[in-house]
């Protein structure tokens, strides 16, 4: 008995799951950990009211468990139970990361009755969106990717507002993000061969990672450059 609980001690550990997967988002994890000091000091020292800085600090938390909810479901191989459960979590914070990311919009930039409908939309729709997954995590990645995608364009329900409540280069870089992380969504539902495995620990998932951090950063680009000044 003792040897068998070594030998499966030693299977758990040293073992990464999808290493590559792993990689970039603790990446994206460890970067969200260092640069939520940084915002909210930026913010503080620019003047930001308490709706600016609920605001920021609630998309930063949403990059945080995302990321880190990523990183643990590919780096660790437990048992089918476990991954299942880490699997659900990290499809559930993609729609926290959604919602985390309107929630400085909403508050510092639309404001208002704007503000408030369209940021109680998206948290109803991450709740949902939560269930949903937590109810049938193993749905086909298409079907993912049109609802993320989907939920990520609410905004267009108040895009006049955006366009008067933003810069241009602010709203240039929210902009891109979207894009990247419709990017992104597109490469994670349909699998190009071209970069399926192309190289290893890095195909298309991986590269679907990227594009969600490229978007994660364009939006913090956002947060920091113009609605903290």
């Amino acid at each position: 008995m003792y040897t068998a609980s070594l030998d499966r001690d030693r299977d758990f550990h040293f073992r990464v799951k999808d290493p590559g997967s792993a990689a970039t988002h603790f990446i994206g994890f460890l970067a969200a950990v260092l640069m939520t000091p940084v915002l909210l000091v930026h913010a503080s020292d620019c003047g930001a009211d308490l709706m600016t800085m609920i605001g920021m600090s609630v998309f930063m938390l949403s990059m945080i468990l995302l990321y880190g909810a990523s990183t643990s479901y590919h780096s660790f191989d437990i048992s089918e139970k476990a991954n299942l459960r880490l699997k659900r979590m990290d499809h559930m914070m993609i729609f926290v990361l959604i919602a985390g990311s309107y929630t400085p919009v909403c508050l510092t930039v639309l404001r208002g009755s704007v503000g408030m409908r369209l940021l109680a939309i998206v948290w109803g729709l991450a709740i949902v969106g939560m269930i949903f997954k937590l109810l049938w995590v193993t749905c086909p990645k298409w079907v993912s990717s049109v609802i993320y995608i989907a939920m990520g364009w609410v905004c267009v329900l108040a895009m006049p507002q955006l366009v008067a409540g933003l810069s241009f280069g602010a709203f240039m870089w929210l902009l891109a993000g979207g894009l990247f992380y419709t990017v992104g969504g597109v490469i994670y539902a349909m699998k190009f061969p071209v970069f399926h495995n192309r190289f290893q620990y890095f195909g298309c998932h991986e590269l679907f990672h990227v594009f969600v951090m490229a978007g994660s950063l364009c939006h913090f680009i956002v947060m920091y450059v113009y609605l903290c000044s």
